[in-house]
Order: C-alpha cells, then structure tokens, then sequence
C-alpha cells in the first residue's frame, strides 16, 4: 500500500469511527435507578438530571427513572456492581454514606473504588437549629445547656452528628428517637417536644421551610460540612470547634458523605472510554442552561462534581489512619 492511500484509510477508519460514536446510544434506553423511593430528594434529583442528560449523549437515548430502595442503598450497589449491564445503559444514584460503608467496617458486596463515579449533582452543609422558642441561643450554651434534637434513628444524620459533638466537644445533647421522617422531627421541634435538629442540609432548609430562616423562627448553631456557607456568615463550623488534628480528621471523615451530595455511578468493569463519555455527558448536563432553569424552578440546588473529584475524595477519605476511623466510629454512637 502507498503512502498516499495509507493516509486515505486512516482517514476513513478515524472517520467511521467517529460515526460509530456518535451511535453509540442511538435507539437506546438507559435505566437511571435511584436507591430510594419516590418523592424524595434523591428521586427529585434523579428525575432532573434524566430529563436533560439524553441530549448530551451520543445519539441521544431516553432516560427512565426506577426506583430500587432498600437497605439504604445496599441493594442497589449491589445490583448494579454483579447484574447491571456493564455498557453504560445503567447508571444509578444512591444515597452518599454508602460508599462509606466499607470504611466504617460495615459487611457490603462491593467495592467502591472499582465503581465508575460519573458524577454528583450537589455538594452539601448541614447545621444544627433550634426552634425560636428554646433557650439555647449558641454552640456555647450547650457546654451548660442540654439541646434535645429529634431523630428517626442511630444511623441517621441527625443521630450521629449530636453523638459526635457531644462526643468530641462536650457539648450536651440529648438525643430522642422514634420520629419516623424529618417532616415529624419538625412537627416535635414546632411543638416544643423538643428544642431542634441537628443534621439537616442548609439547601433543603432554605428549599422547604426558608420562612423559618426569613421570620427568624430558628437559630443556626453550627455548621457541619467541608465547606461554610457564606450566607451564614458568622456561624462557626464544626472544624473551628476542632482543636486537634484527630478532631479535624475525624470530622472530616464524616463530613465527606456531605461533599458526596446525590452521587451518580455505573457498575464497575465499564471500558475507560465509556466511563468518560457518561463523566463528560453528566458535567455537561449539570451545567446545561435548561436543567439550571428547571432546578431553580424546583428548589433543588445544583452544586455540581465532576466524576473525578468524587476519586479523589473517596481515596483521600480511605487514608484515614485506623485508629482515627475507629474513634469516629465510637463518636457516631456517643460513646
């Protein structure tokens, strides 16, 4: 063959190519699963981000929603990591402590760091308030003050982020169970059955009951997270109550679900091609003008990570020495 028509094939076979990726979904569906069920923050961010993310993909395919809840999120990681396709015609959102799971030394049947991270539509802060009527003003008065917050149960946000103030800051906090959803911890905090919560996201705060903030019906103690929120000003963060590098750690360590936010994955074994065509689809959809409208519409904050930041975190997070993730265990369940 002369140089002449090498050049011509190679040109050809880089054209075909081209041809055949933009192919790729034509024609298809891709199945999003949520680890959740409907109605949720989850789902609301799910259904959001499949209604535009079609059109960033090659030939691009519908997107249906399905709900797989269960063991909170565990039946979902575990289908998608040994019977979902492995072709990027499944793809999930599940709730963000479980990529954590394996960490703490819970019994799971996957391996997070061979997930495909694509993405996570959010990152967030959660603090802690009390209800305008308590007598509890500031952090600082919990060192003489109890704070009794409500909860639906240990595993929960709002369980374990009290355990771990209380655990590493001595602050007082009495934590009382049996709330069966956040909309009765509210209704408890509204009754004065108790003085608050703490471990609710600052978005959904501002998204659900932003009157509470606007008629300075509560007050916000703390914030928990990696980052401040600048519209809380002053309100220290859990790391200004730091005063150790293993308390630093520590919170860190359960900070990380939070910058986690709604993380979106498909199953290991996913070619690297693939991966970074769903990765680049979904960066593009979260920044989408229609899905930014839309989302406005909705309340839902878009705070958008890019599939390799969520890596990077999960691998910094897993280098948390032993004896630091044992301790922030122990703090989890207040003592």
């Amino acid at each position: 063959m002369g140089k002449c028509a090498a050049i011509v094939l190679a040109l050809v076979t880089c054209a075909a190519s081209g041809a055949h990726a933009q192919e790729i979904f034509k024609g298809k569906t891709i199945s999003l699963y949520v680890g959740s069920g409907e109605g949720g923050p989850y789902d609301a961010y799910a259904r959001l981000v499949g209604r535009h993310m079609g059109r960033h993909l090659p030939g691009n395919p519908s997107i249906v929603v399905q709900n797989m809840p269960g063991a909170s999120g565990r039946r979902l990681m575990g289908y998608m990591s040994h019977v979902a396709p492995k072709d990027g015609t499944a793809i999930a959102l599940v709730t963000r402590g479980v990529a954590f799971d394996p960490l703490m030394g819970n019994d799971v049947n996957f391996d997070v760091h061979n997930i495909a991270w694509i993405g996570s539509a959010n990152d967030e802060t959660n603090v802690c308030m009390v209800w305008h009527t308590s007598p509890i003003h500031t952090i600082d008065d919990l060192h003489t003050r109890e704070m009794v917050v409500g909860t639906s149960g240990p595993a929960s946000t709002d369980a374990i982020y009290p355990n771990v103030l209380s655990y590493l800051h001595g602050l007082k906090f009495k934590v009382v169970g049996g709330y069966k959803s956040a909309t009765d911890t509210h209704l408890a905090m509204e009754r004065g059955e108790v003085d608050g919560r703490c471990g609710i996201s600052y978005d959904t705060l501002m998204a659900l009951n932003g009157e509470w903030l606007r008629d300075k019906k509560v007050r916000i103690l703390v914030q928990i997270g990696l980052d401040k929120v600048p519209a809380l000003g002053d309100i220290p963060s859990v790391f200004d109550l730091a005063k150790t590098e293993e308390e630093r750690q520590i919170w860190a360590l359960w900070s990380a679900p939070l910058r986690m936010g709604r993380p979106f994955f498909a199953p290991p074994g996913l070619t690297s091609d693939r991966v970074e065509l769903l990765r680049r689809a979904f960066d593009a959809t979260v920044a989408d003008p229609a899905l930014r409208v839309e989302s406005a519409k909705m309340n839902l904050a878009v705070n958008a990570s890019s599939g390799e930041r969520i890596v990077a975190l999960l691998k910094e997070v897993y280098a948390t020495p032993k004896a630091v993730v044992e301790k922030a265990a122990l703090a989890a369940k207040g003592r």
